[in-house]
């Protein structure tokens, strides 16, 4: 019985699919589509078709240029969604708001041609089986495409058809036989500098096409796209270069698994590209890494994904670049694309998405950045607050932050893809943080007070009390032993698990032999940055035979945890500063000295590539300081200001830095870290900077302007050492503490780079005569350090700290410096305005500078040996105001007027956009005008017959105005005001940016 219904089952299913197949209808469909693929279509064909297409499909369909080619031809993009609402109906409607945007992109490269008339099929594919096929209009009404068949189109025209490889830029190139596919911004070069220090955009000196889609992609907010080559039949995926250009390296990017799966998706979906040999080389599963195969600076695949929110790979099609069309290869290639195509634009509903939005007043918060655990890649919630963020499926925790508000962190979201027409939705509600964020945030007197208790903590430690306050912490009770990488990563993410509330693993970037930099965050938020808490960093292990450092920071990171929530002390300084903890910067040299049985220096010290990472730091050129007073002082050469440095800046040197360094200068860039250790071996000692010193100086120190407060921070470690203070170790050294040049000299290291170039201040600590000594030692290495290391990051909590605001909007401001008088090192505000300024017991005045606003000072603030002193900045801005005032009391009043007029415009705006209030009280209205009416219909009549009209004149009508241009000028603006907006709220529309806001205050200062 079971046996005949599965067959009849089989044979209804098999017949429906028969059907669906053999439809005249859908016969006629495809013999259309193919059709088009008898021949290729130029440039005037090409519009004529997206003309009549839109035309034909206008409730799906709107085809736009986004810019012109050197020539002056459209580059054309067919954009389709079901249905295609305008911007006021979007808004209105959340599922169109949560829409994402896809876009392809073809034929850049002009004589690779098959994407070019691929999407050509694809749009009238699309546009066909838009209410007659399932799975199309589901695709339709649940994603907002975008397909620009040409990006070239001056290159195809001057390609010729029939030819393979031209091997030559004239029609691979643009008009200017430029290749654009080389001609976006790459991550490793600089952009260029004027003579007077200003940088150029990002737009300077590219070509028309290239400016067009860069803007294009920075406005749409796409969140995923494909770019159509040819040459090759393989799927390649971000990034396409690596620092160094070299060849086979692999460009990993933070959402390496989610782009081998973007382009395993279409390689398995497309008839031939996972089984391909693609073209004479091979590629397992069809896919590759970009820079793998061959490096491509300044490709739009990496910019899609640094720039903007979108993920973009790159298809190559066939091994033929301009193949002919009469022998039917265009069908054929159709044919091999189509399921390929669809199945790769339902992956824009991976992840999650949602709207973040205003706890307050509900209204959509553009700019905010989401950021997932684990994942150093970021996206940003454009227009009316909604995002997109592509995931793999798994449990994720994601945290929002946005400029003025508190940041929110929802836990172990899962992520599961299964509804391939929505990704999940998660929303959040952020609280504003206002003018006082300093004191919401964090209360300026119990922070005093927590800063104070920490610091009697450091001095107990300090003394000879140190010993009976440790005892009152908690041990970790395993046995001290080294840990090879994989044991290390086991005991770094058994302590994520175990402490997941106060510990965040996450990783900087890879070793030469591809191992992790890991780092564990130790805090009561550990995800976020706490607006007014500090940062502090330990780092080990740069050298790979100086081993103690990096088992002393494991068991920190347990010896931190064990204790948080039992010990007063250890529970303050956790949910008080953000502590970052590196065991290992050079995992590779470690794994060659742990295999060794002797360890004598030698190649374990250096990295895979045989490099000194503590000698790979840009090096940093000093020179005396022009002050009769201070002579003894050098500072580092002008060129250098640790204000504003990015990665760029450092990159395209003639110096080359080694994957490490780099993850470390990146990582030290994007931190506000305010102080750092760095964890050496081979003495005992704490050495501050500089390490380097001028050539010709015979003087032997090399110290700073900070040298005091070195001294202090090196004395901090020291005094806590049950013997480093004494200094008669191995080497003697007064107190423990040293000048590093007055040591010996180091030309590119990294607490001089620190220094230098950001906010934060290091010292580099030796922690014991033998480098690699025995497992049985480790233990004693343990108890002679662990006070040092508990006392030494307490020292954060001296000094200055505070925030600067916009004195007019309460906005905290980023990017502000910091100024000591009479000292030449400068600190600079972080994203929420916050600042930390290390220095020594003393009086100082303090200035706060920005450009665009006034600067402002504080003078004689006094500084005490506990609990940083707090400082709030109000800068005003520099702007046209005071001008405008002095113009007369008539610019005044033109100026309050049309600022009324604007409040009052925006206000009923805001009413006739909220349709429910607006549909009641517009019908209250009606009614009540409609009862009036009647009325006097009434009393008319009433009127009419107790009047004698030859003495009144009376009509039951006065004579009405019957055109609309016989209406007073006045008076028909004013009936038109409805479909018209004023200028300023047009240009808000019309000049979305990825980044924008809707708010009228920056989201990031």
């Amino acid at each position: 019985m079971y046996v005949y219904i599965s067959l009849l089952t089989i044979l209804i299913y098999s017949s429906n699919i028969f059907c669906q197949r053999s439809s005249p209808l859908q016969v006629e469909k495809d013999n259309a589509v193919y059709g088009l693929l008898e021949n290729y279509h130029h440039y005037t064909e090409l519009d004529r078709l997206l003309q009549q297409w839109t035309r034909n499909y206008p409730k799906i369909s709107n085809v736009f240029s986004v810019g012109k080619s050197i020539t002056g031809r459209s580059l054309f993009v067919m954009r389709m969604t079901s249905p295609l609402v305008s911007d006021t109906e979007k808004e209105q409607d959340e599922n169109q708001l949560l829409k994402p945007k896809f876009k392809w992109v073809a034929n850049m490269h002009g004589d690779e041609t098959i994407g070019r008339e691929i999407m050509i099929a694809l749009i009238y594919h699309l546009l066909l089986n838009s209410q007659t096929n399932a799975r199309i209009t589901r695709l339709l009404s649940t994603t907002d495409i975008y397909i620009m068949p040409s990006m070239n189109p001056d290159g195809f025209e001057s390609s010729a058809e029939g030819v393979c490889d031209s091997r030559s830029l004239h029609g691979r190139g643009n008009m200017k036989e430029i290749d654009l596919n080389r001609n976006f911004p790459s991550q490793f070069t600089p952009l260029k500098q004027w003579q007077n220090s200003t940088v150029a955009d990002i737009f300077y000196g590219r070509q028309p096409e290239t400016i067009a889609v860069m803007k294009w992609i920075l406005k749409e907010n796409f969140v995923l796209s494909g770019n159509l080559h040819g040459g090759s039949v393989v799927a390649s995926y971000p990034y396409d270069e690596t620092v160094y250009h070299t060849k086979n390296t692999y460009g990993k990017s933070p959402d390496d698994s989610l782009f081998q799966h973007l382009a395993r998706t279409y390689a398995t979906n497309h008839l031939t590209m996972s089984k391909s040999d693609g073209c004479g080389e091979t590629f397992t599963e069809g896919i590759t890494n970009g820079a793998k195969w061959y490096d491509v600076p300044g490709g739009m695949q990496d910019f899609n994904y640094l720039h903007s929110n979108a993920f973009e790979i790159t298809m190559e099609l066939s091994c033929c670049k301009y193949p002919p069309a009469k022998d039917g290869t265009l069908k054929t290639e159709w044919d091999n694309n189509k399921e390929a195509l669809l199945a790769y634009m339902e992956m824009s509903h991976l992840g999650i998405k949602g709207l973040i939005r205003d706890a307050e007043t509900q209204t959509g918060i553009s700019g905010a950045l989401i950021q997932v655990e684990g994942i150093l890649h970021s996206v940003r919630s454009v227009e009316h607050g909604a995002y997109w963020r592509l995931l793999l499926p798994g449990l994720y925790n994601i945290t929002i932050t946005a400029a003025g508000y508190i940041s929110q962190t929802k836990f172990n979201i899962n992520v599961t893809n299964q509804n391939v027409t929505s990704a999940l939705r998660v929303d959040f509600n952020l609280q504003p943080a206002h003018h006082d964020l300093s004191s919401t945030t964090k209360d300026v007197s119990s922070t005093n007070d927590v800063y104070n208790l920490l610091s009697n903590f450091a001095d107990k430690l300090m003394s000879d009390s140190r010993e009976t306050v440790l005892k009152t912490l908690t041990e970790p009770s395993d046995d001290l032993l080294y840990h090879d990488y994989n044991k290390m990563i086991e005991k770094l993410k058994e302590l994520n698990n175990k402490y997941p509330n106060i510990t965040s693993l996450y990783t900087i970037g890879k070793s030469i032999e591809q191992r992790d930099l890991w780092v564990m965050i130790v805090s009561d938020q550990p995800l976020v940055h706490e607006a007014g808490e500090p940062e502090v960093r330990y780092i080990g292990n740069v050298h790979g035979d100086e081993s103690v450092g990096r088992e002393c920071l494991i068991r920190f990171i347990e010896y931190l945890c064990v204790n948080y929530g039992k010990n007063d002390y250890i529970t303050q300084l956790v949910n008080n500063v953000r502590i970052h903890l590196m065991p290992t910067m050079n995992p590779d040299g470690f794994e060659y000295e742990y295999k060794q049985d002797i360890h004598a220096q030698g190649p374990g010290r250096l990295n895979a590539n045989k490099v000194d990472l503590n000698r790979n730091f840009p090096k940093i050129q000093l020179e005396h300081l022009m002050d009769k007073n201070k002579n003894d002082i050098v500072i580092p050469k002008q060129d250098v200001e640790n204000g504003g440095n990015r990665l760029d800046k450092l990159a395209n040197t003639q110096y080359n830095f080694e994957p490490e360094v780099r993850a470390a200068m990146h990582w030290s860039l994007i931190y506000p870290f305010v102080l750092s250790g760095n964890l050496h071996g081979g003495a005992l000692v704490a050495n501050y900077p500089f390490d380097n010193r001028i050539s010709d100086s015979t003087v032997k120190e090399s110290k700073s302007p900070d040298d005091q407060t070195f001294q202090m921070l090196a004395k901090a470690y020291s005094y806590a050492h049950p013997s480093m203070h004494k200094g008669d170790a191995c080497i003697k050294f007064n107190d423990g503490i040293t000048n590093g040049a007055a040591w010996y000299v180091i030309d590119g290291g990294m607490q001089d780079w620190s220094y230098a170039y950001t906010s934060d201040m290091e010292v580099t600590i030796e922690l014991g005569c033998t480098k690699y000594p025995n497992q049985a030692e480790l233990k004693s290495y343990w108890d002679d350090n662990k006070g040092s290391l508990l006392a030494y990051i307490i020292q954060v909590v001296h000094g200055i700290r505070g925030f600067v605001f916009d004195a007019k909007t309460k906005i905290a401001l980023s990017g502000v410096v910091i100024h000591v008088h009479d000292n030449q090192h400068n600190v600079t505000t972080y994203r929420d305005g916050d600042f930390f300024r290390l220095l020594t017991p003393g009086v100082y005045d303090i200035t706060a500078e920005r450009i665009g606003y006034e600067s402002e000072t504080k003078q004689n603030i006094l500084v005490g040996n506990q609990s940083s002193t707090y400082i709030e900045f109000k800068l005003k801005r520099k702007d046209s105001t005071s001008k405008t005032d002095k113009k007369g009391p008539f610019a005044t009043f033109v100026n309050t007027t049309s600022s009324n007029i604007r409040t009052i415009y925006r206000q009923m705006k805001d009413f006739v956009m909220n349709r429910t209030l607006f549909l009641i009280i517009s019908g209250i209205c009606a009614l009540v005008l409609a009862i009036l009416f009647a009325m006097v219909v009434i009393y008319l009549k009433c009127c009419q017959g107790s009047t004698v009209r030859s003495h009144t004149g009376f009509q039951r009508y006065e004579p009405l105005v019957q055109d609309e241009n016989d209406l007073p000028v006045m008076e028909r603006r004013t009936n038109g005001r409805k479909k018209h907006v004023m200028p300023s709220d047009s240009d808000d529309e019309d000049d979305q940016t990825l980044f924008s806001s809707k708010m009228k205050k920056s989201m990031i200062p």
